[in-house]
């Protein structure tokens, strides 16, 4: 049986520093349960290079995560809660689109991106591709050094979730008949080394948690934005799919809610495209075939249609 591989946060750090220096990007994603440490790996390895300020470099928000990516080099991010960044693929989905982007134009701007996760699956697939290092944190101080495997040609599941699934189905089962058996992670065909690593400083720790306090603030405002947004084009395009409002109809929606007629058809004409009907904004709106006034003659005192309510968009 050969020797399992025992390595520390500097010993990881090295051979991130070594990939870097070899011209390689190096993404890594840290997954474990809540509370188990994935913060405290972090910070631990990202402090250790030079230049990491947590201040600059710790986010919730996607578009602060590929402006670190775009706009960097050789520089550092820390997405401490990933999951609310790159999940499923819902009505943002061009967002999600253009991280992906993101990370697959700006990989030779050389930076080290660390993303916090529960669990690894919830990945999107096409960002698993992109992450060449996985460390699961098992308990507090203890971690597992995952990497992809190489070589493959005809398969992009290079973690080789499939065969390591059929490792968990057989280990879940055992536990249920034994609750003390202990996992042996090193028998997954990815596993590359444990990591064992030391808690924050008492300095550290107060400082991390006032920064998230303050950074998942800014991020809960952003996304109460997006929200209050997407509420407002989903009623607005379930009225025009129903037949509801036609072109002189909407722009008065819009003058009243103070947005911008040409932007609010563009970014409706957009999620009929990505609902992938082939249908078009004009194919909605009641009586678009009849010619229109000049939008310029509109009278901006003519209230909206009395069937929108205009304080619920």
């Amino acid at each position: 049986m050969s020797k399992v591989l025992i390595l520390g946060v500097k010993d990881l750090r090295n051979l991130v520093k070594k990939r870097i220096k070899n011209r390689y990007d190096c993404n890594i994603i840290v997954t474990g349960k809540t509370g188990v440490g994935k913060s405290t790996f972090i910070y631990q390895l990202l402090k250790g290079f030079r230049g990491f300020k947590i201040e600059d470099k710790l986010t919730y928000k996607r578009d602060e995560l590929i402006r670190l990516i775009r706009d960097y080099k050789n520089s550092y991010c820390w997405a401490d809660e990933l999951i609310g960044m790159v999940f499923k693929r819902n009505f943002f989905m061009r967002e999600q689109i253009k991280l992906i982007e993101i990370f697959t134009r700006y990989r030779n701007n050389f930076n080290i991106v660390c993303g916090a996760l529960p669990i690894f699956n919830t990945l999107d697939k096409e960002l698993t591709k992109l992450f060449r290092v996985h460390v699961q944190i098992i308990s507090r101080g203890v971690g597992v050094l995952f990497l992809p495997k190489d070589g493959r040609q005809y398969s992009d599941d290079i973690y080789d979730t499939k065969h390591n699934q059929s490792l968990e189905e057989k280990w879940s089962k055992k536990r249920e008949k034994n609750p003390n058996f202990k996992i042996p992670y090193h028998k997954y065909s990815t596993f590359k080394a444990y990591i064992f690593f030391a808690p924050l400083s008492e300095e550290e720790e107060k400082k991390y948690e006032m920064l998230k306090e303050q950074k998942r603030a800014e991020a809960e405002i952003v996304d109460n934005g997006e929200k209050e947004k997407s509420n407002f084009y989903n009623k607005i395009l379930l009225m025009i799919k129903d037949k509801k409002l036609d072109n002189d109809e909407l722009l008065k929606i819009c003058i009243f809610n103070d947005k911008s007629f040409s932007s609010v058809k563009t970014r409706l004409g957009q999620m009929l495209r990505d609902e992938g009907s082939g249908k078009t904004l004009r194919d909605f709106l009641k009586g678009s075939g009849r010619k229109n006034d000049s939008i310029n003659s509109y009278n901006n005192n003519t209230p909206p249609p009395s069937d929108v309510e205009v304080s619920d968009l």
